[in-house]
């Protein structure tokens, strides 16, 4: 079965509804622990929070074969509740070797990824941008442009990912979604919003331009790769539909995709899913560095 089509020079903006979820390879499958030495733990210096962030950064097996080769870079943002080690992992491994990338993956508490206009001492979105892209830049064999970088997250990350891939087209070339809560505005009661963005009455400017949906409203055709991946049963799933409505009714090519999984677990809101989702996220990365090296040539 086709999860994707590649988009050509007339860029097809299609949603792809699976009714099983044939990237998902079991409802047992293992989620396998890391313990590659491919895998560093490290502390990126935040000037702008005044501290050290923990980062996972996964190589691919290949990278010490050479002296001179780089590597694109695919940033991945975790959801809440997660921490910097959530993707240290299989399939992400995998994936990595696969594309022939390296992974990196920031520490961002319940920041949503942003810089917090109630809580000054969360600048995620400075971080990322600003200090952990010219860290990683300075420290490994990168492709240090737009199109050698990708951006990717799930849940919380999702937003994240979107929030900054979409806000920063200059640094990334690829922009990752798997389930993400790309408009915030719906869910004004959740406590770990408040205190990013404070009360939706009183600050309703702050609500609007810290989701992700609002930044996806400026995208021009083109711009950036952008794919989707959200379970029909997620509690996210009304806010993603409303991004893909409002990028095809801006005529902006992407891939979106909804998915009813073999059962509840594999179509809702959990990390199985997104582990499985990454898959065809990365799969579509891989065609975009591999569409910027032959530009190059």
């Amino acid at each position: 079965m086709v999860l994707y089509t590649p988009m050509r020079t007339y860029q097809i903006v299609f949603v792809l509804i699976l009714a099983t979820l044939a990237l998902v390879c079991s409802a047992h499958s293992e989620i396998v622990p890391c313990q590659s030495a491919r895998v560093m733990e490290v502390e990126v210096l935040s000037a702008s929070m005044k501290k050290d962030v923990p980062t996972t950064v996964i190589l691919p097996s290949n990278y010490a074969d050479s002296d001179s080769r780089r590597y694109p870079v695919v940033y991945m943002l975790h959801g809440a509740g997660n921490d910097q080690r959530t993707y240290a992992c299989e399939p992400i491994l995998s994936l990595a070797d696969r594309i022939g990338a390296i992974v990196v993956c920031p520490y961002g508490g319940a920041s949503w990824w942003m810089d917090s206009p109630q809580m000054p001492h969360m600048r995620y979105e400075t971080f990322v941008t600003q200090e952990l892209v010219p860290y990683v830049d300075g420290h490994y064999r990168t492709v240090a442009d737009r199109s050698g970088r990708a951006i990717a997250g799930h849940s919380m990350g999702g937003h994240g990912a979107c929030f900054i891939g979409f806000g920063h087209t200059d640094l990334f070339g690829a922009v990752g979604n798997v389930m993400g809560g790309v408009d915030l505005r719906p869910f004004s009661t959740r406590q770990d919003l408040l205190k990013l963005l404070g009360d939706p009455t009183a600050h309703p400017d702050d609500w609007e331009r810290f989701s992700a949906i609002s930044r996806a409203a400026k995208l021009r055709n083109g711009e950036v790769q952008f794919t989707t991946v959200v379970g029909t049963g997620d509690f996210f799933f009304g806010v993603n539909r409303a991004m893909h409505d409002l990028l095809s009714s801006n005529h902006v090519a992407h891939v979106h995709q909804e998915i009813r999984g073999i059962d509840e677990e594999h179509s809702t809101h959990t990390r199985t899913f997104a582990y499985e989702a990454m898959k065809t996220v990365f799969a579509r990365f891989g065609e975009y560095f591999k569409s910027e090296r032959k530009q190059e040539k």
